[in-house]
């Protein structure tokens, strides 16, 4: 980019929090571990990978399982400042027979026979 100034000092922050913030990292370089130490941070795990770790957490191992944990947290009056979810690519695969009914009940998706949205043309499964 011409007119690029690379800087010298640390830039201000301007925001105070994130609103979503996506983690992505080969497995088994710390980004459990890095969420557990926040503070008043649910985890919500999904592939079982949080044993090792003392934080608040709770496991979900279906679809129907994490819906009943977002409505405990519903319920509860949102008391956490965050959520994780450990990890997306095991949600994607938990959710995955769910957008393939829901892509089959479209008139596009009428005639689908396959059993991942995602490899649809053009990003149309996202």
């Amino acid at each position: 980019m011409e007119g690029l100034v690379l800087p010298t000092n640390k830039v201000s922050a301007t925001r105070v929090n994130p609103k979503r913030l996506l983690i992505y990292s080969k497995p088994k370089t710390g980004k459990t571990t890095a969420f557990a130490g926040l503070e008043n941070n649910l985890i919500i795990d999904l592939e079982n990978g949080t044993d090792y770790v003392d934080a608040m957490k709770v496991k979900a191992n279906s679809l129907k399982e994490l819906l009943a944990v977002g409505k405990a947290v519903e319920e509860a009056g949102k008391p956490y400042k965050f959520i994780t979810i450990d990890t997306v690519t095991a949600l994607e695969e938990m959710v995955m027979p769910l957008a393939v009914k829901k892509y089959k009940a479209t008139s596009m998706g009428k005639n689908y026979d396959g059993d991942n949205v995602i490899t649809l043309p053009n990003g149309a499964g996202y």
